[in-house]
């Protein structure tokens, strides 16, 4: 790069800068480079987002976005999937209007895995192949929408080379290509906060009506978008403060005016939040509100939630899906898989880790060196590092507060505003020192090489100092969320298996993909005899999961060497002859929990007790036979009961939500049926 102090304007205008990078003095010529290059990045980045949307298969949450997303713009209704607000669902879920699917437009009224079963149900029955490819189509909008926000913020703040390499940095992060690439909300909502913080840059730079009324609006659509976006109220104000103090005079008094400006864009914000809710407070267009019976609040927050609901200063749905977040914070499993291990809790490291792994080494190493030369770019521009670095700080901040592991994909919102700071403090050193700038460059080039080298495998991805894609699993949880049938069906063309089975830890039948293998998994109503010999494809994600089910599942593969990998390490490939006694109970159980929520107790019963008679000592056989005989032989059940709540206390597991979930169910079991019996007592009593 050039040695030459590229030509900066105040950082509010953002003029085109002389550098000898493109070898013209021409400020006419380089106007033209300067839309040709952001396009070209943006063409590229389309381009990847096709290319990998194109190779993968459903993935946990697509359809109940894309179903919640639908039943709004049909029915009006937002009773699923409530506790994401709409607008990303929505834009997704548009172009399926002419395919005018059928729905059903009732409300729902059951849990998040009653509505994914709906959703996969409602998907499955229709055109789903060209429903998934329009609408992860509509989806890149957002992806698209945070390039071109990304380099509007590093080209008006720090210039054109910052931009381009920012702007590189992203079109190749993996975790931008694999969240991008879907039908999810992490990606919409980082497009939203840039586009935020961007527009609130330009409003206290030049303090024009336009760029007051964009930040009110893109501060909207980012509450809009996903519940996390409620970050940006605190960024804001912290901005107002910082943005502030780096004016020599009348700090104070401006720090004091633009806090009130936040104060007054978050309050306008909040009728953009009602827009698009159709400026109603129920969550259904079909009937009014009904105050239903509520437990009492918990924590603070939540008696702040419950008083807003009350005063109505949000929509219904909104509040009850920021209800539920709390809910599922305060409630759910802390269990953490994090470096091959298991805690009882997700430790310090876990958030950091996670960005350690799921980051090409060429952009650690350009945070590295981007870091120290940022130290050098605060002294010109301290208000545009802020802008950039406070973002990230708070984010951050709120992420290592969260008690549980944090992927990726919940980092996704910093990261923007990351990759503008460093890249800044690269252009700093590389202006400064020449052989600084070839360094930055094999940097770049090298996080290129490692995104390429793992196409399309981005969800399982992990640099190569971890092995890269194929060892992901060993490491991180939820490496598989579905995308890997397209390529299994792939993988057996290429090599035909006589005896294949395919164990899934989701809900939807892989068989749906023409894969020539018998399916199994603890959602599907298919059975799998107590040993198998030939090639069995594994969900990696059941390997580290924590619920007894998928612990159960795995015990036959636990210590066996995949002998191919499919997706990264989304599925393993095991050739040989396995024990699947244990899922042959879990088989056993998922017959039985289909027939007893049928009426058809007998035949749970008997389902149950072959369960047990495969995993003797599995807590959930004994658990689910307990539940299924209280109503019919309580005589039977007691025994099941007890056994089941003897293994629960012993058993190793560290997880006390789960350990919690299912002891309740059995001493509830055993009430019933020990009340039960106190009454029949009294009754005989009574008639003698």
């Amino acid at each position: 790069m050039s040695q030459e102090r590229e030509e900066h304007d105040d950082g509010h205008c953002g003029a085109l800068s002389r550098t000898r990078d493109f070898g013209t003095s021409s400020l006419h010529k380089y106007s033209t480079l300067e839309w040709l290059i952001p396009a070209v990045f943006g063409a590229v980045l389309l381009g990847e987002l096709f290319l990998t949307g194109d190779r993968l298969s459903q993935t946990a949450d697509e359809a109940t976005h894309l179903y919640a997303g639908y039943r709004y713009l049909k029915c009006g209704d937002l009773t699923v999937s409530s506790e994401h607000p709409p607008l990303a669902k929505v834009i997704a879920a548009a172009p399926l209007l002419p395919m005018k699917f059928a729905v059903d437009c009732a409300p729902s009224n059951g849990d998040g895995l009653t509505q994914a079963f709906a959703a996969e149900k409602w998907l499955y029955t229709q055109n789903w192949a060209e429903a998934l490819a329009r609408a992860r189509a509509a989806s890149y909008l957002f992806t698209i929408g945070l390039c071109a926000f990304l380099w509007v913020a590093a080209r008006r703040m720090f210039g054109f080379n910052t931009a381009v390499v920012a702007s590189a940095l992203l079109i190749f992060e993996p975790n931008v290509l694999a969240y991008g690439s879907l039908i999810l909300t992490d990606v919409p909502v980082t497009c939203m906060l840039v586009c935020a913080v961007l527009m609130f840059y330009l409003w206290t730079g030049s303090r024009k009506p336009t760029f007051f009324v964009l930040t009110i609006v893109s501060v909207g659509m980012t509450l809009l978008t996903k519940q996390s976006g409620l970050v940006v109220i605190p960024i804001l104000a912290a901005l107002a403060i910082a943005g502030a103090l780096t004016q020599n005079p009348h700090k104070l008094f401006l720090a004091i005016r633009d806090l009130g400006a936040v104060v007054l864009i978050c309050g306008l914000a909040f009728i953009v939040v009602w827009i698009g809710y159709e400026m109603r407070f129920a969550p259904y267009a079909t009937a009014s509100y009904v105050q239903e019976q509520r437990p009492a609040a918990t924590s603070t927050i939540e008696s702040v939630v419950r008083k807003l609901e009350d005063l109505r200063v949000l929509p219904q749905a909104y509040l009850d899906g920021f209800n539920g977040a709390l809910i599922l914070s305060h409630e759910g499993s802390n269990v953490a898989f994090v470096a091959g291990k298991f805690y009882p809790r997700a430790p310090w490291f876990s958030t950091l880790f996670n960005f350690l792994i799921r980051s090409t080494a060429g952009m650690l190493a350009v945070i590295t060196l981007g870091g120290l030369g940022l130290a050098l770019t605060f002294r010109s521009r301290p208000r545009e590092c802020l802008f950039m670095l406070i973002p990230v700080c708070i984010y951050l901040a709120v992420c290592l507060h969260a008690s549980r592991n944090v992927s990726m994909r919940y980092l996704l919102p910093m990261l923007p505003f990351l990759l503008i700071a460093v890249a800044a403090g690269c252009v700093e050193l590389a202006r400064r020192s020449r052989w600084l700038g070839y360094v930055v460059v094999v940097f770049l080039l090298s996080h290129v090489a490692s995104s390429l080298h793992a196409y399309p495998d981005y969800l399982s991805y992990a640099n190569e100092l971890w092995g890269g894609p194929s060892q992901a699993y060993k490491y991180e949880p939820w490496t598989d969320v579905g995308q890997g049938y397209l390529q299994a069906r792939e993988y057996l063309r290429r090599g035909p298996a006589r005896n294949c089975w395919l164990i899934t830890a989701w809900q939807w039948d892989p068989a749906l993909y023409d894969l020539p293998c018998q399916t199994f998994g603890p959602y599907l109503s298919h059975q799998i005899p107590p040993r198998v010999q030939g090639t069995v494809i594994v969900s990696s994600t059941i390997l580290s999961s924590i619920r007894p089910a998928e612990q159960q599942m795995a015990s036959a593969f636990r210590g066996a060497t995949p002998k191919a990998y499919i997706g990264g390490s989304a599925l393993l490939v095991y050739e040989g002859n396995f024990d699947t006694s244990l899922n042959a109970a879990i088989g056993e159980r998922s017959l039985a929990a289909a027939a007893f929520n049928s009426g058809q107790v007998e035949a749970a019963f008997e389902h149950g007790r072959a369960a047990v008679a495969l995993a003797p000592n599995s807590l959930i056989a004994h658990g689910d036979l307990c539940i299924f005989l209280a109503g019919i032989r309580t005589d039977l059940a007691l025994p099941e009961c007890y056994q089941a709540r003897n293994l629960l206390l012993q058993d190793p597991l560290k997880d006390e939500a789960i350990r919690k979930k299912y002891l309740k169910s059995v001493e509830d079991a055993i009430m019933q049926i020990e009340a039960g019996s106190m009454k029949a007592r009294s009754s005989n009593a009574i008639g003698k």
